[in-house]
C-alpha cells in the first residue's frame, strides 16, 4: 500500500496527517492497549481542540502530557493553530521544567488535569468530549515555520531549546528516503518525548499513513517488544545503542518478525552488532548519526558483518536526503582519510537555538564551500570520509558525551551542582567508560568535598543522565605539563566501589528469586530486599535487565513498570506473589503452554544459545533416496502438525500461536567419506540455536555418504514441540508423505491434534492436583542437593557411559517385581538410588523422573509436548528396599498433575546453574522406536547422545533388541567426574545382575 503522494517538504506535518484522513479516514493512526484510532478520528479530534486552543503563529506551546494518544493529539492541534511546540517530561526536575517553560515564553500550557502548574501561565486540559466548531480552518505554513522545540544539554549550565521546522522532519520520510516507510508500516512509540527521537518514531509513521503503536513502558523493553510485533505487527523500532545491546544480551530473540532495526545515539558495540546479524540476517540494522540540531539524521548507515571487524568501528554512512555533510579544516574541506570537524547543512538544520542571538551564531555559522555560500551546524564531532564516500566517527572536539542516547555536557552538570551544592567551591565531572567505548557513568570530583546528604540533593533535582554515581572529594584538580586538566589522573583518584558486605538470604523463595536478580544484573553478590532498586545503582536498563531475566525464569511477563511501582526485591516479589494469575488466552492470543513447556519456554529466553531442549533423530537409509519426495514429506508434517509451526510467547500471555511460517528446507551437507562422519556433520549443522518465540521449532537435513546409495538423514525438533512418544509420530507421518509424494496410496491419516484440542486434554487432568500440591511441597521442603566425590575434569572420551543388560537380567527384574506387588521402574529406581547413595555417600537426595501424560486417546498419534517431570524424594533407599519405592512412586504418579514450576518455588534457587530441585533424572524409557519405512529403502534409526544436558547426570535405560536393555549414563563433566558416572553404572549394571543370580535381599 502506498502512502498520499501529494505532501512534500514544503507542507506542513499537520496538513500532510489531513491528506491522509480525507483519503483513507479508516486507516489505524493510533493503538494503545485495546484503543485504536482511525486517521479520520484523530484529524476531527485535533482540529476540535485547535479551535479552542487560541495560539497561532509565533507561539511556542509547552505539552506536558505523558506519551499517549492525547498527546499526539495536542501536538497535532497546536501545529494546526500555526503555533510549534514543545514537548516536556512531566517528571523533569521542577527547576527544568520552569526553565524550559520560560525560554519557550508561552501563552499556555497543555497539561492533564492535575498536571503541571506554572504560576500566571494559563493552563489548557484536553477536553473529555470535544465538539468540532464550524468554519475552524487549520493554518496552512511553508516548510519553514517552526514546528518543534527540543531541550538539549548547554554548557552554560541551562538547557539549550533547539527550534525546528517542518521541513526538518519530512525531507526524512519521502519515498526513497534512507529506510521503508509506508502505509504499512507499524512502529512503537517508546522514546522519551523530549526528544527528536519521539519525532522520528512519531513522523515517520504518520506522514506516511502508517500505524503508532503507543508503549505505555517506561522504555521499549524486550517484553514490549513481542507484544508488538504479535499483536499489532510492528515492523520497525528506533533503539539506543544501550537498549539495543540490552535485548541483544536478554533477549535476542525478541526480535524475530521486524523488518527494520534502526539504532544509535551513541557509539555502537560492534560485538552485540555481530551477535545480532549472526542470529536475525534477514532483518535491515540501521545505523543512524545526527545531532538535535540537524533534526534526528544526518547519515545513515545499512550494517554488515564486515562493518564489525573495521579497527575504527561501524561507519556513520552516507546523508540522508536533504541533508549535506562537510568534513572542514575550518574552512578547508578534508580529503579521504584526513580528520576534521563534521558540519552540516541542509533542510534538516535547526531555525536557531532560544535564547540571545550570539547561541546560534556561535554553533550555526556561513561560509563559502564550493562557490556558493552555506549555512552549517558545527558539530562538534570529528569524522572522515573513505575512499567509498562512507563517513567515520573519530571522537569529539570538546567535552559532549553520549549517556544511554542523551546528550550531555558535563559543564551543565558542573554549574548545577555548584549551584545546588554551595559548599562546593568548584567541580569537574568526567565520565567513565566500559569496556566498549561507551560512557558507563559520571563521576563529580568536588573541591572541598560535598556535604552530607549531597546524594539526595542532586538526586531530587537533577536528570537521571546528569546524575553522578559518585561525588568524590579531591584537594586540588591535577594538570598536564601544559597545564590542562589531567583527566586520567583525576579517573585515578575514582576507587571502584568497595565489597559491599554481604545481604542475608531471604526466607521466601520468591523474594530471594528477585534479589539475586537485582544482584546479577548490577553486578553484586548480594543486595538486601529493602532497598529500592535505584538507590542501589540501577539504572533504567539495569531495570530492563533485571524485568527481561525475570519474565524468562517465571514465565510471565515482568513490566518494567512494575519494578518503579514496586522498587525494593520485597515489594516486586510481593506484587509477583500476589497479582492474579495471567487470565486464559483469548481464542486470538493463541493456546495456553502446559507447565513443561514454560520450563522449557523459560530455559530458551535465558539463554537463547541453549541446546538442552534439541531432540535429535538420525537414521542410516540405504538405497536410492527420492529427495523431492522427501522434502514433500517434511512439508506435509508441517502442515498436519500444528505444535511444529507455532511461536511459543512469553508475553503478553504464555502462549503458542499458530505462525505463517515455511515448513523447514531440507538441507543438503556435502558428501562424507562414512556413515559415522556423516552423523558427526549432521549433529553439528543441527545443533545450532532454535527459536521458538520466532516459531523456529525445527529443522531437517540429509548428508550423503561417499561409495554408494547411503544417506544420513537427521531432524531435530524443540522439545516445547517434542517428546519421546512423538518420535514414532513424527516418522510414521514422514513415511506416508513420502510415499504419498513418490505416487503411493495409503489409508486416510487421522485428524491431526490442533494445539487448543491437545490443551484441553491436559486441562481435563487438573481437577485433582490442588488436594496433592500441599503433600508435595511438605515432601519436598528441605531437600539437599546432590554432593559429587571430587575431581571433575575433562573426560577421556566422551560424556556418556553405556553397559548392556541382557533379557535375562530383565526377567530377573521383573520376577522380583512381580514378587514385591510394584512395577518394573520401581526396582530399577530403587537399584539405581542405592547405587548413587553408595557413591556419593547421601541418604537423602531428590531425583527427577520424566513421566508421559498422553492419557487422552487423541494424544496417541500428536505431535507435541506432553510430559512432566516428578521430583521423587529417596531417604534411607538402602534400607526401604523395593517396597518402599513401590509405594513412594504411587503416591508422586498420582500427584503428576503439579504443576512443576509451583514446585521448583518450593525449592528457591541454587548458585550457579544447578537445578533447584534435583540434579540427576531417572528414566525407563519404552517408547516405541522410529521406524521410518520408506517404500524401497532400507532404514536404521541411530539413538543420539545428547547435544548437551539440562541437569548433571541423566541415567537412561532404552529397550534393545531381544528384550534386553541398554544402560546409558550421560554426565555433565564440569560437575560430574568421569570415575563417578563410570561406578554409578558399573554398581547399578551389578545390582542388576545380583537379581539375576538370585541373591538380591
Amino acid at each position: 500500500m502506498q502512502p498520499d503522494p501529494q505532501w512534500t517538504t514544503e507542507t506542513g506535518l499537520h496538513e500532510a496527517v489531513a491528506r491522509t484522513a480525507r483519503h483513507r479516514p479508516g486507516a489505524i493512526a493510533l493503538v494503545s492497549g485495546h484503543r485504536a484510532v482511525s486517521y479520520g478520528e484523530l484529524d476531527r479530534t485535533a482540529d476540535a481542540w485547535a479551535a479552542s486552543l487560541g495560539t497561532g503563529a509565533g507561539d511556542l506551546v509547552p505539552i506536558t502530557l505523558p506519551r499517549s494518544v492525547e498527546l499526539v493529539t495536542a501536538l497535532l492541534a497546536v501545529l494546526k493553530t500555526g503555533a510549534a511546540y514543545a514537548l516536556l517530561d512531566p517528571a523533569w526536575p521542577a527547576g527544568r521544567l520552569r526553565e524550559a517553560i520560560r525560554q519557550l515564553d508561552p501563552p499556555l500550557l497543555v497539561t492533564r488535569p492535575g498536571g503541571v502548574e506554572v504560576p500566571g501561565l494559563p493552563a489548557w486540559t484536553p477536553p473529555s468530549r470535544p465538539d468540532g466548531v464550524p468554519g475552524f480552518r487549520p493554518a496552512a505554513v511553508g516548510g519553514s515555520a517552526p514546528c518543534c522545540v527540543f531541550f538539549t544539554s548547554g554548557t552554560t549550565g541551562t538547557p539549550k531549546g533547539v527550534l525546528v521546522p517542518h521541513r526538518a522532519t519530512a525531507r526524512l520520510f519521502r519515498p526513497g528516503t534512507f529506510a521503508r516507510f509506508s502505509a504499512d508500516t507499524v512502529v512503537p512509540l517508546a522514546a522519551p518525548v523530549p526528544w527528536d527521537a519521539f519525532s522520528l518514531e512519531l513522523w515517520s509513521v504518520l506522514l506516511n499513513g502508517g500505524t503508532s503503536v503507543i508503549v505505555d513502558e517506561p522504555f521499549l523493553s524486550a517484553s514490549s517488544l513481542r507484544d508488538g510485533i504479535g499483536r499489532h505487527g510492528v515492523d520497525t523500532v528506533w533503539l539506543t545503542s544501550s537498549l539495543f545491546n540490552m535485548i541483544v544480551d536478554e533477549s535476542p530473540e525478541a526480535f524475530g518478525g521486524l523488518h527494520q532495526v534502526m539504532i544509535g545515539g551513541e557509539r555502537l558495540s560492534p560485538g552485540h552488532v555481530a551477535r545480532f546479524l549472526r542470529r536475525h540476517p534477514g532483518i535491515t540494522l540501521l545505523n543512524g548519526y545526527g545531532p538535535v540540531e540537524s533534526t534526528v539524521f544526518a547519515t545513515t548507515h545499512r550494517i554488515t558483518p564486515p562493518d564489525c571487524d573495521r579497527p575504527g568501528g561501524i561507519p556513520l554512512g552516507r546523508p540522508v536526503p536533504g541533508t549535506e555533510v562537510h568534513v572542514l579544516d575550518g574552512g578547508r574541506p578534508c580529503a579521504p582519510g584526513e580528520t576534521g570537524e563534521i558540519c552540516l547543512a541542509g533542510d534538516g538544520l535547526a531555525l536557531r537555538y532560544l535564547g540571545p542571538p550570539e547561541l546560534t551564531d556561535a554553533k550555526f555559522t556561513t561560509i563559502r564551500l564550493e562557490g556558493r555560500p552555506l549555512r552549517l551546524y558545527q558539530t562538534g564531532d570529528l569524522g572522515e570520509w573513505d575512499a567509498d564516500g562512507v563517513l567515520h566517527f573519530r571522537g569529539r572536539a570538546d567535552r559532549q558525551v553520549k549517556i544511554r542516547g542523551h546528550r550531555v555536557e558535563p559543564a551543565e552538570v558542573e554549574r548545577q551542582i555548584e549551584r545546588l551544592l554551595p559548599a562546593v567551591r568548584t567541580c569537574r565531572v568526567l565520565a567513565r567508560r566500559d569496556d566498549g567505548g561507551s560512557v558507563r557513568e559520571l563521576l563529580a570530583f568536588c573541591v572541598p568535598a560535598a556535604p552530607d546528604g549531597a546524594m539526595a540533593t542532586l538526586r531530587a533535582a537533577l536528570l537521571p543522565h546528569h546524575r553522578p554515581s559518585a561525588l568524590i572529594a579531591v584537594d586540588a584538580f591535577p594538570v598536564t605539563s601544559q597545564g590542562k586538566l589531567d583527566e586520567r589522573a583525576l579517573l585515578a583518584m575514582a576507587e571502584e566501589p568497595a565489597e559491599a558486605e554481604l545481604a542475608p538470604a531471604h526466607e521466601d523463595p520468591l523474594v530471594r528469586l528477585v534479589a539475586e536478580t537485582f544482584g546479577a544484573v548490577l553486578g553484586r553478590p548480594s543486595v538486601p530486599a529493602d532497598v529500592p532498586f535505584t538507590d542501589l545503582g540501577g539504572g533504567s536498563l539495569d531495570a530492563g535487565r533485571v524485568c527481561a531475566r525475570l519474565t524468562g525464569r517465571l514465565g510471565r511477563a515482568v513490566p518494567v513498570s512494575r519494578l518503579y511501582q514496586h522498587p525494593t526485591a520485597l515489594a516486586l516479589a510481593g506484587w509477583l506473589g500476589t497479582s492474579p494469575p495471567p487470565a486464559p488466552p483469548e481464542a486470538d492470543d493463541g493456546t495456553p503452554l502446559t507447565p513443561m513447556q514454560l520450563v522449557f519456554l523459560t530455559r530458551q529466553l535465558r539463554d537463547p544459545a541453549d541446546r538442552t531442549s534439541h531432540c535429535l533423530l538420525t537414521w542410516v537409509v540405504e538405497g536410492e533416496l527420492d529427495h523431492a519426495a522427501l522434502a514433500g514429506a517434511i512439508a506435509e508434517v508441517h502442515r498436519r502438525h500444528e505444535p511444529l509451526r507455532a511461536a511459543y510467547l512469553p508475553d503478553p500471555r504464555p502462549a503458542a500461536q499458530v505462525v505463517d511460517i515455511e515448513p523447514p528446507p531440507l538441507e543438503f551437507l556435502p558428501r562424507q567419506p562414512g556413515v559415522e562422519a556423516a552423523v558427526e556433520a549432521l549433529r553439528e549443522l543441527l545443533s545450532e540455536p532454535l527459536d521458538p518465540t520466532a516459531g523456529d521449532v525445527w529443522r531437517t537435513a540429509l548428508a550423503e555418504v561417499d561409495g554408494g546409495s547411503v544417506a544420513v538423514f537427521g531432524c531435530v525438533v524443540h522439545h516445547i514441540a517434542f517428546d519421546g512418544r512423538a518420535e514414532s509420530v513424527l516418522a510414521c507421518d514422514l513415511a506416508a508423505g513420502y510415499e504419498t509424494a513418490r505416487g503411493g496410496t495409503r489409508a486416510a491419516a487421522p485428524e491431526p491434534v490442533t494445539l487448543a484440542a491437545a490443551y484441553r486434554a491436559y486441562a481435563a487432568r487438573l481437577d485433582g492436583a490442588a488436594a496433592h500440591h500441599a503433600s508435595l511441597r511438605e515432601e519436598l521442603t528441605g531437600a539437599p542437593d546432590l554432593r559429587w566425590p571430587d575431581g571433575a575434569t575433562e573426560p577421556a572420551s566422551g560424556c556418556v557411559v553405556e553397559i548392556p543388560l541382557a533379557a535375562s537380567v530383565v526377567a530377573a527384574v521383573d520376577a522380583l517385581a512381580a514378587a514385591s506387588g510394584v512395577s518394573r521402574f520401581a526396582v530399577l529406581l530403587t537399584c539405581y538410588a542405592t547405587s548413587l547413595a553408595e557413591v556419593t555417600g547421601q541418604d537423602d537426595f531428590v531425583v527427577g523422573v520424566p513421566v508421559v501424560q498422553r492419557d487422552a486417546p487423541i494424544l496417541e498419534r500428536a505431535i507435541g509436548c506432553h510430559i512432566t517431570m516428578l521430583p521423587l524424594r529417596l531417604r534411607g533407599i538402602s534400607l526401604a528396599g523395593v517396597g518402599a519405592v513401590g509405594r513412594l512412586t504411587e503416591r508422586a504418579f498420582a500427584a503428576q498433575d503439579v504443576p512443576f514450576p509451583d514446585l521448583l518455588r518450593v525449592a528457591g534457587t541454587r548458585p550457579g546453574e544447578r537445578h533447584p530441585l534435583f540434579q540427576t533424572v531417572f528414566a525407563l524409557q519404552d517408547n516405541p522406536v522410529p521406524e521410518l519405512r520408506l517404500p524401497g529403502l532400507k532404514t536404521t534409526f541411530l539413538r543420539q547422545p545428547y547435544l548437551d544436558l539440562p541437569l548433571e547426570l541423566h541415567t537412561e535405560l532404552w529397550p534393545a533388541p531381544g528384550g534386553g536393555l541398554l544402560l546409558t549414563v550421560h554426565f555433565r563433566p564440569e560437575s560430574v567426574p568421569e570415575v563417578t558416572a563410570q561406578e554409578i553404572a558399573k554398581r547399578f549394571a551389578d545390582r542388576t545382575h545380583t537379581l539375576r543370580s538370585g541373591q538380591a535381599k
